[in-house]
Formats: C-alpha cells, structure tokens, sequence
C-alpha cells in the first residue's frame, strides 16, 4: 500500500512539472507588466518582441508575426532573427519553440551565446518581413525594461 501511494505522488509530480514553453508563457503577464514587451507594426505586419528573461545568461524572447494579408508561412524564426549587443556582435537564435501558420506565427528562441556582462543594451532585430529591412526592439539591461 505504502509502494502504490508513493508511486502516484511521484507521478503526480512529474505530470505537474511544467515544460521550458509552459513556464514562459506563465511569465508572459509579469513581463508584459514590466514593460519587456515591444510591438512594431508596418506594411501590414505586427511584430511583437517579449524579453522573458531579462538578466539570465541565455536571452529568451518570444517573437510573433501577426497579419491579415500577407502569408508568414515562407519566414524561418532562426534566418530573420538576431540579436545585437551595444558593441555590434551579433547573435544567432534557436527555435525552442514554434506555433501558428499562415497569418499569425510566433516562436519562442533562446540565445545561448555569453553575452558580455558588459552589455547595456540589447537589440532584438527582425530582418526583412513584408518587405521592411529591419525592425529594431532596444531592451536596457541596466533598469531591466524596454525603450
């Protein structure tokens, strides 16, 4: 009896165990608050840009395609987006994760290069979506918030 009480409170645990995504998008509201959120729109496409977690090692960032005209299905999170510290070195992203198709997209990447604990600000850059060469979301690391 006592074997079969601890199996399921172990099991209850691990289902209770939220994935990487799960835990980032809880964090999503506490952000938004914060101000580490960002949106750009311009030939009828909305970029939003999320710091999820401003001060850790590995930058997180949720970035999301919104539009009622154009198909998103042709642009590669990792191909269009970079990050940018304040001495120029740039920053290539992985997809942790990806939803949606067509007209509204978004993907959760991670940064796993150091960035220098040197660094003041960050650039978060989306390059050529509908038709515009960059879109620039500049997040302080010295008061942790956008802008």
């Amino acid at each position: 009896m006592f074997r079969l009480i601890a199996v399921i409170a172990v099991l209850s645990l691990i289902s209770a165990s939220p994935s990487f995504a799960e835990q980032m998008n809880r964090q999503e509201a506490r952000t938004e608050a914060s101000g580490l959120v960002q949106e750009a729109e311009a030939t009828g496409v909305a970029v939003k840009a999320v710091y999820k977690n401003p001060g850790a090692k590995g930058p997180v960032f949720l970035v999301a395609l919104d539009t009622h005209t154009t198909d998103l299905d042709g642009y590669r999170f990792e191909d269009i987006v970079v990050l940018r510290d304040d001495a120029g070195n740039e920053y290539r992203p992985e997809t942790v994760s990806e939803e949606g198709s067509d007209h509204h997209r978004e993907a959760l990447l991670q940064f796993k290069g150091a960035i220098p604990a040197s660094t003041k600000t960050l650039d978060l850059v989306v390059r050529g979506v509908a038709g515009v060469d960059e879109r620039v979301f500049k997040f302080d690391l010295r008061n942790k918030t956008g802008k």
